[in-house]
């Protein structure tokens, strides 16, 4: 009897459970950085999990393969440990600009390496002579040449942004920006912003964006020309095809902000939480058991930079200040030859992040403000000393410092005093309540962001007319009308007129009254 109530409510859950059929999925992803794939590919994985077909064009390959998840590997390059420290740079509207052209540059050299791989003029063959694509993936970064794909495909577009949004995709879901207070992917300042910073907030955010609709979309529409033959503009692509937009973000640690249902949170989407209780190296463990309760200080400037290339006045003042006090050190660094060699300090060249952080002798995560690291700080809840080195690493430094739960410590400023200062202040039990506080409302959640983002896939691929629910035509509003100025300058001519009428009018009225007065002073 027991076994039958258990397999009536069984059944009961799969009737009430929204049935799909197994669809296919496209995704397209023409940049090489490793981290911003392992954002993409829990999401990928899940759907392949969930029965669909899903074809890939990755640089990155995954260790754990499905029968149906397939890969279409893109021509190696280098994506771990690439950028030195010397390229760090203030925050200039020179570096600004740099930043721009460098991520130009890359963006249309990674579409490059797309068309002459020929994997683009084989998924539309598959498209067309063997079964259609239902949905195509891709990630919104610093180029836009794989969207003619769902343009001749006639498929919803799904995107993905592994940092804070670029500032040249929110007309495409009408995401409003705000710089007065929203701060984009390439600023970072205090809250709240005075009068300067939001200027500059509202100049890169508008410059910037011009630059990209410009000059590098007419760039990926050149490149579609020369590839395939076809016309098209990849920006009024996306705008009338992108259904959904995925953001790495929470606000938890970003803030709140208005936007629309077709922008989603998912930040987080790249914690597995299996990973936290899984046995550490035995080198990482030893060390970690034998710290005091003072515990440890783990060092970690993410994947793409190389901290061996730090300079040597300040590796020499980190050093210092680290031997003086009570904490060990566990530091990620990629070469063989160590900076100091003692029972105080542990250089790994690769350590399972996650699984370090949430490890309770783990008191302090000093990172490079990448948003991967910054957030699984922020899952495990630990206090944070924050060097950012490029892109958004500066806003996502801020964000942490914003909420007290970090400090920022420039990469120009790392001397004796500034780093002492630092560790003082966020070993102050404040940082660490704080730094909890947030961590648990980063993980209450209706649910899970991979299931969150998974639903709404689906939810596209359930419902043929969800795309067209999702699309709003104001995308195709021009600026004047949109930001309703053309409503703004009939009121204000019609005041205007309304002034003028009364103006003259009272005018007149004075006119005639004085008259009145002339002709009785005279008659007396």
């Amino acid at each position: 009897m027991k076994h039958l109530v258990y397999l009536c409510i069984i059944v009961h859950v799969i009737q009430l459970s929204p049935a799909i059929e197994a669809k296919e999925i496209l995704g397209i992803f023409p940049h090489f950085g490793y981290s911003h794939f392992k954002v993409f590919y829990p999401l990928l994985r899940n759907l392949a999990e969930a029965g669909h077909n899903v074809t890939v064009i990755t640089h990155i390959q995954s260790s754990n393969k499905l029968d149906n998840y397939e890969e279409l590997l893109l021509k190696q390059m280098e994506v771990v440990n690439i950028v030195p420290l010397s390229e760090w740079r203030p925050r200039t509207w020179n570096g600004l600009l740099n930043e721009y052209v460098g991520l130009h540059e890359e963006g249309q050299e990674s579409c490059e390496r797309l068309y002459e791989s020929g994997y683009v003029q084989e998924v539309l063959r598959r498209h067309q002579e063997i079964k259609p694509y239902d949905l195509v993936i891709t990630e919104y970064f610093n180029s836009d040449c794989q969207l003619v794909v769902p343009y001749l495909m006639n498929t919803p577009i799904v995107a993905l942004s592994s940092c804070l949004l670029m500032p040249w995709y929110y007309d495409r879901i009408l995401l409003p920006d705000t710089p007065s207070f929203i701060q984009s992917e390439f600023i970072g300042f205090s809250t709240p912003l005075n009068w300067f910073e939001r200027l500059t907030n509202f100049l890169q955010a508008k410059v910037l964006s011009l630059l990209y609709r410009y000059h590098t979309n007419q760039k990926d529409n050149d490149l579609i020309y020369r590839h395939l033959n076809v016309t098209v503009d990849v920006a009024d692509i996306a705008r009338q095809q992108t259904s959904i937009i995925f953001g790495n973000q929470h606000y938890s640690l970003t803030g709140t902000r208005p936007q629309p249902t077709s922008f989603i949170e998912i930040g987080g989407i790249h914690i597995q939480e299996k990973v936290i209780d899984e046995p550490m190296p035995r080198d990482i463990d030893d060390f970690l058991q034998t710290s005091g309760k003072e515990g440890v200080l783990f060092i970690s400037w993410g994947s793409m930079i190389r901290a061996s290339t730090i300079s040597s006045d300040k590796l020499t003042a980190i050093l210092k200040v680290l031997e003086r006090s009570n904490l060990k050190i566990i530091w990620k660094w990629e070469t063989e030859e160590v900076p100091v060699k003692n029972d105080k300090f542990l250089f790994v060249k690769w350590a399972p992040q996650l699984t370090l952080l949430c490890h309770p002798k783990v008191k302090l995560f000093w990172g490079h403000g990448g948003l991967l690291g910054t957030t699984e700080a922020v899952y495990c809840g630990k206090p944070m000393i924050l060097t950012p080195i490029y892109g958004d690493q500066f806003v996502n430094a801020h964000a942490v410092e914003n909420r007290q739960i970090g400090r920022i410590l420039s990469y120009d400023n790392i001397n004796d005093s500034s780093l002492e200062d630092a560790l003082q202040t966020v070993r102050h039990s404040s940082y660490a309540k704080n730094a909890q506080d947030i961590s648990n409302i980063f993980r209450d959640r209706p649910s899970k962001p991979l299931e969150t983002a998974t639903w709404w896939v689906e939810y596209l691929l359930r419902h043929k007319r969800a795309p067209e629910v999702l699309h709003s035509h104001a995308v195709n509003l021009n600026w004047f009308i949109l930001y309703s100025l053309d409503s703004i300058c009939i009121i204000v001519v019609t005041l205007l007129l309304i002034i003028f009428v009364l103006k003259y009018t009272l005018k007149l009225m004075m006119k005639i009254c004085r008259n009145k007065n002339d002709e009785k002073l005279k008659k007396h």
